[in-house]
């Protein structure tokens, strides 16, 4: 495990940072097809030739009021050959860590779009923190993400389309890759099949306040493993996945990964070195790299 992952472990100790504080709330329903979304678009910006755009939608999702309208913001290079959607990791507010790679992308014609996940920034429900505080509420937004990616990217026919996140972003997008009609190229980073590992096996199972739950480890993972990648057809063109991990990781153990790349057949797995904190911050060009393989491989 990297030391960086153990650090960040002894901080949340001191800061008392409990998940799940008020045990589980209301799980969602099961989402319903997919549906194409109309997005407001409107200008922020240009840069290198390449415009900021961002954008308002009414989410397909069932959720509270407060969470609309839903938020995406779009990079778009000149004369673009595909368009990649990058899905926010565990308290992953606003777009500027995402935007890194959207800028490393665009001079390869790739263009990122940058979902404000349900839960987080403009979108949230509370001002406290954290800003989720039940497993209903993590498997809302997750579910409520898979279908707002769905229907951002049925808005771009005729483009290369791909999906991308890191940690519970790369969970997200292998759950919208295993489950979009079309071809995908797919490149989850640090991602996991489920949550259910990372709360019940790596470091954030310390921190999960299983008094307010009332339940032990193994009745979690059996309600987050209700969404699981493993339980899904593979990706209708599986040989476009680059599945992005790194062995040191002291939140999603390896296996995590390997499973997601065994049920993938003809998908790709890189090892990084590092550990999950990390690979998000130094391998940047890695993971950029990453994603323009797999455009490459889509033609």
């Amino acid at each position: 495990m990297h030391w960086l992952d153990r650090l960040a472990a002894v901080l949340m100790t001191a800061l008392r940072s409990d998940i799940f504080p008020d045990g589980w709330g209301e799980l969602p329903p099961p989402s319903a097809g997919l549906h194409p979304i109309d997005v407001e678009w409107r200008l922020l910006g240009r840069k290198r030739s390449v415009d900021v755009l961002e954008g308002t939608f009414a989410s397909p999702a069932p959720l509270p009021a407060s969470t609309e309208p839903g938020r995406v913001r779009w990079y778009r290079p000149a004369g673009a050959r595909g368009v990649c959607l990058f899905l926010a990791a565990s308290n992953e507010e606003g777009y500027k860590r995402r935007a890194a790679l959207a800028r490393r992308l665009a001079p390869e014609g790739i263009g990122s779009l940058i979902l404000e996940n349900p839960f987080y920034g403009t979108r949230r429900v509370r001002d406290s923190s954290p800003p989720i505080r039940t497993v209903g509420e993590l498997l809302t937004m997750g579910s409520a993400a898979v279908q707002e990616a769905h229907g951002l990217l049925l808005g771009f026919d005729g483009l290369a389309l791909g999906v991308s996140g890191y940690s519970m972003g790369g969970n997200i997008a292998a759950l919208v890759a295993a489950t979009h009609p079309g071809p995908l190229v797919a490149v989850p980073m640090a991602p996991s099949p489920s949550p259910a590992v990372v709360f019940t096996e790596g470091l954030l199972s310390r921190f999960v306040d299983w008094k307010a739950l009332g339940s032990s480890p193994s009745d979690l993972a059996a309600v987050l493993d209700r969404a699981s990648v493993l339980a899904l057809p593979p990706p209708v063109r599986s040989d476009l996945a680059i599945i992005v991990a790194t062995r040191g990781d002291g939140y999603i153990p390896a296996h995590a990964a390997e499973a997601i790349h065994r049920h993938w057949e003809g998908s790709e797995l890189r090892w990084e070195t590092g550990g999950h904190l990390s690979m998000a911050t130094m391998a940047r060009t890695h993971l950029s790299q990453a994603v323009v393989d797999g455009f490459n491989r889509a033609g």
